[in-house]
C-alpha cells in the first residue's frame, strides 16, 4: 500500500471536460480482418464501432452516426482518452492523430503524456487494501474556440497483448460543439 498522494497529472484535469471514446475492438476487426499496417494510409472505418462517453450526460442515449455533440460545461478545454471493450485487454487503442477541420471551432488538438505517475491497484493478496504501481497517462488535448461544428478524422491503431499493431483505423466524424446544458451525441 502506498501513502504518498496520487496527484492530478495536469493542473487543468479539474476545469476539463472528459471524453472516452470506447473502441469495439473484435468488431471492428471482424469487419475489417485484414486493415492497414501503415499509420500513413490507415483502414477507414464506418459508423457502429466507437462510442463515446463523457461525464456531461449520463441520461442519453449514444448513436453511433458518425456526429459528436460536445457541451463545454467545465471549462473550454477537452482531454479525449481512447479505450477498447474487451474482457482481457486482448487489443488496446492507442489513438496517434487526431486532425481537426479549418472552421475555427476547436484548436488543433495536441497529445498530452504524463509520466511515471502512481496509480491505485488492487493487490491480490489484500484485495480491500489498494496497492500501487507507476504508469504512464495520456490524452488529446484540445479547446473550444467558438460554439460551432467542425469536421475531424480520428486515427488509431490496435495493438495486441505483446504490444504490436494489428492494424491502423481512420474515423471521420463531425463534432459540434455548445455550451449549456451539457448533451452527448456520437
Amino acid at each position: 500500500m502506498t501513502s504518498e498522494p496520487i496527484k492530478s497529472p495536469s493542473p487543468s484535469v479539474a476545469t476539463a471536460n472528459n471524453v472516452l471514446l470506447v473502441v469495439d475492438a473484435e468488431s471492428l476487426l471482424n469487419k475489417y480482418p485484414e486493415p492497414s499496417l501503415e499509420a500513413d494510409n490507415p483502414t477507414t472505418i464506418e459508423d457502429g464501432f466507437i462510442f463515446v462517453s463523457s461525464g456531461t450526460d449520463t441520461t442519453k442515449t449514444v448513436e453511433n452516426d458518425s456526429k459528436l455533440t460536445l457541451t463545454a460545461s467545465n471549462g473550454k478545454t477537452f482531454h479525449i482518452r481512447g479505450r477498447t471493450v474487451s474482457l482481457i485487454a486482448e487489443h488496446s487503442v492507442v489513438f496517434y492523430n487526431m486532425a481537426v477541420g479549418d472552421a475555427q471551432v476547436l484548436s488543433q488538438p495536441k497529445l498530452q503524456v504524463h509520466n511515471d505517475l502512481t496509480v491505485p491497484a488492487p493487490d491480490p493478496a489484500n484485495p480491500t487494501q489498494p496497492g500501487s504501481h507507476q504508469a504512464d497517462d495520456h490524452y488529446w488535448e484540445c479547446s473550444q474556440l467558438t460554439p460551432g461544428t467542425a469536421a475531424c478524422e480520428l486515427s488509431f491503431m490496435l495493438v495486441d497483448q505483446r504490444c504490436e499493431v494489428v492494424g491502423y483505423f481512420s474515423w471521420e466524424v463531425e463534432v459540434k460543439l455548445s455550451a449549456g446544458e451539457p448533451s452527448l451525441k456520437n
